[in-house]
């Protein structure tokens, strides 16, 4: 993804809404959610306390920009038509029963590009190799849709919550990780091997490539405690963790570098690196990818490097 073409339609998209909605009668505020992160939306604080409005992804709209070489203008008036809608609707919630540590999904970033923006908005988030981690909410509201909003500092400090403790009880014990799914990889991995040796036929590839994971938070699924127990039944022993993009991670054994002697880790994290970045929907959060050891490590990962030097000395 050209993260700079991204910024300038933002800004563009964003104050085409702010127009178009001080121009209708709809009373109340245009609010932007996760400003400057992956998970970036638009939604409007109705001037009714507690009436429901969607949030409305930013970068689902750059891509329809893109793929459709649609307007600003025109995805605004899209977007009003939501908002529009949402106000017509009436839908009241209970904000304050939906904004609780179970229902706190993880996502993840880019440490060095997307740090600042945590910073301006006042989110709590954990820094884990080169990416950082942090927290949204991700409520179900029983129709198929969501109350979507940050975690702040506040609601750590109303929940006397230390960040830490906050972190492992999301990754322990919210809702949300019942959503992640996990899926053979089989397919999806000739893209990332183009190039790189690998003397695997089709059989032993599907048997022994790995999985994908996905889910609401994206590669971050794969940090919950019950995906990472999930994946430790389905693989045969430790395994590498590739943050492929901000939408899923890569799963491969650790065993594949004995069945094709010219494999490479780092090799097919750098390929699949950059076939995200010059991609339009991509965005890559990490360069380094992890190692997990169920036997070993529990509940903690490694950073590829830290686990080759423990495997050297």
């Amino acid at each position: 993804m050209n993260l700079k073409l991204y910024k300038q339609f933002s800004d563009a998209y964003q104050q085409c809404i702010r127009t178009a909605f001080e121009d209708s009668a709809i009373r109340g505020e245009v609010r932007t959610v996760a400003r400057g992160l992956p998970t970036e939306g638009i939604t409007i604080l109705f001037e009714q306390e507690g009436r429901y409005c969607p949030v409305i992804p930013v970068r689902e709209a750059f891509l329809r920009a893109e793929m459709f070489d649609t307007w600003e203008e025109e995805l605004a008036d899209r977007a009003m038509e939501v908002i529009s809608d949402a106000e017509a609707e009436d839908l009241r919630i209970a904000v304050g029963q939906l904004e609780q540590p179970e229902y706190v999904a993880v996502y993840a970033a880019n440490h060095r590009s997307d740090l600042e923006a945590l910073k301006k908005n006042d989110m709590p988030y954990q820094v884990m190799g080169d990416m950082v981690l942090y927290y949204m909410f991700h409520a179900p509201l029983g129709d198929g849709r969501y109350y979507q909003a940050e975690v702040t500092n506040k609601h750590l400090a109303s929940w006397k919550m230390r960040k830490s403790d906050f972190h492992n009880f999301v990754l322990e014990h919210s809702l949300v990780s019942m959503e992640s799914k996990i899926y053979p990889l089989c397919e999806k991995i000739e893209n990332v091997l183009e190039g790189i040796s690998c003397c695997l036929n089709n059989g032993e590839a599907e048997d022994s490539l790995g999985y994908v994971v996905t889910g609401p938070g994206g590669a971050a699924s794969v940090l919950y405690w019950d995906t990472l127990q999930e994946l430790s039944r389905l693989m045969p022993d430790s395994f590498y963790i590739l943050p492929y993009s901000e939408r899923e991670a890569y799963i491969l054994p650790d065993t594949m570098g004995a069945l094709a002697p010219a494999f490479s880790i780092e090799d097919v994290h750098k390929n699949g690196n950059r076939q995200v970045r010059h991609s339009l929907a991509g965005y890559a959060i990490s360069s380094h990818g992890f190692h997990y050891s169920p036997s070993e490590n529990k509940n903690k990962l490694l950073t590829i490097r830290e686990w080759l030097k423990g495997v050297n000395e």
